[in-house]
This record gives structure tokens, C-alpha cells and sequence, in this order.
């Protein structure tokens, strides 16, 4: 808590009053949290309670940290659960498969540790390239403008080529 505020003063912030403290966005905060890189943040039902002293783990100078690896364990821990019917070497061959998974069914926060971790580009290529089938209208109306792909009109969805 800070030391000059009064005894009713707030020891979590809110997420957009952190960002705003930080001088980041609100998702840049949203991807910190969901890299662990603010510690002390606990998540309640739906909202983050970041405590007022909290600050950014900052990562080293120098060269950043390859995403491979980190990518390569998130798809893991993900496949898990939304392609359990795969091997995890079966299910790792095809990230843009386990992207799609979930984007279609995953709740919000593993789609916000999928962006953070692979970054926007891997879901990009993921909705560039699915496989027919794999998003509902809904979700493949919303991955267009969620990405920002919706500038005209966005594309049919896939369908399936029978020879």
C-alpha cells in the first residue's frame, strides 16, 4: 500500500489501473499476466487483483527468449485438453491444429497465452490455413475481425474438396 495514502486506500489494482500506472496497454498486461511476469496477481472468477507493489518482471538485455521453447510447451499443456484423442508427438506435428482447437473452444485465457506465446502472426496463419470444419461460422466471423482480418468482407468459410 502506499505510504501516503489514507487508511482507506486499495492494496490490488484493477487491470486497466495497472496498465495505466505502467504507461502499457491493457492487453500488454493481460499478456504479462498470462506469462507470469506480474508476480503477486491472483485471478478472482473472472478479474485480476494485482497488489499496488507489484511490478513487471523484466527479462534480461540482450538477445529475447526464443519462443520455440516456450511454445512448444504450451501447445503440449493445450493439446492435453482440447486434443486429447491425439498423441502429444501426433498433436505437436500439427501446432496449427491445436491453435484452432483453441481459438474454436478454448475459454479466454488459454487464447490469451496462445497469442502471447506464439504471437498474433501463428494465429493469423492458423485461421489463413484451417482445414474445413475446424471453426464454426461464429467463431470464424469473430477470429476475422478479432485479428483484424475483416477490412472488406471476410472469406467464406473452408470447405471440404471432394475429388
Amino acid at each position: 500500500m502506499d505510504k501516503h495514502a489514507g487508511p482507506g486506500a486499495a492494496s490490488h489494482l484493477s487491470v486497466s489501473q495497472f496498465a495505466e500506472r505502467e504507461g502499457v496497454s491493457r492487453i500488454r498486461v493481460l499478456q504479462l499476466l498470462a506469462a507470469d511476469r506480474i508476480p503477486g496477481a491472483r485471478k478472482i472468477g473472472h478479474q485480476w487483483a494485482i497488489p499496488v507493489t507489484a511490478t513487471i518482471v523484466r527479462r534480461a538485455a540482450g538477445r529475447p527468449a526464443t519462443r520455440a521453447g516456450a511454445g512448444n510447451r504450451l501447445l503440449r499443456t493445450l493439446a492435453r485438453r482440447y486434443v486429447w484423442w491425439l498423441s502429444p508427438a501426433a498433436a505437436l506435428a500439427r501446432p496449427n491444429f491445436i491453435a484452432t482447437q483453441v481459438m474454436e473452444m478454448g475459454d479466454y485465457d488459454d487464447v490469451l497465452k496462445l497469442e502471447a506465446t506464439l504471437g498474433r502472426e501463428a494465429l493469423v496463419r492458423a485461421l489463413r490455413e484451417a482445414e474445413a470444419g475446424r471453426f464454426s461460422e461464429r467463431s470464424w466471423i469473430y477470429w476475422h475481425h478479432r485479428l483484424g482480418l475483416a477490412r472488406r468482407r471476410i472469406p467464406p468459410l473452408p470447405r471440404r474438396k471432394l475429388h
